[in-house]
């Protein structure tokens, strides 16, 4: 990942910086009216990365749909059977 330092930037893109990081408003960036990049905050980022991670894991993956399973049955679950699993 490149890394620039805000105060290398122009002012205005500063000030879109400021308000991704602030409001969380994304800016679509286009090329001939097609979006090519957004503007995230660097939170919004690592919450989207931890979204695919988990989506990729397996383990975790059956865990959750076996407890939307018990959830869709109206099972009990029960604070322990939650908490046994995170480290």
């Amino acid at each position: 990942m490149k890394t620039i330092d805000l105060l290398d930037l122009s002012e205005d893109a500063r000030a879109l910086v400021g308000e991704c990081e602030v409001t969380g408003r994304r800016t679509v960036f286009t090329r001939n009216g097609k979006p090519v990049a957004v503007l995230v905050s660097y939170d919004e980022l690592m919450a989207l990365r931890e979204t695919i991670a988990i989506g990729n894991d397996p383990a975790l993956r059956a865990r959750i749909e076996a407890a939307e399973g018990e959830i869709q049955r109206n099972a009990l679950l029960l604070v322990e059977d939650l908490l046994e699993h995170v480290e």
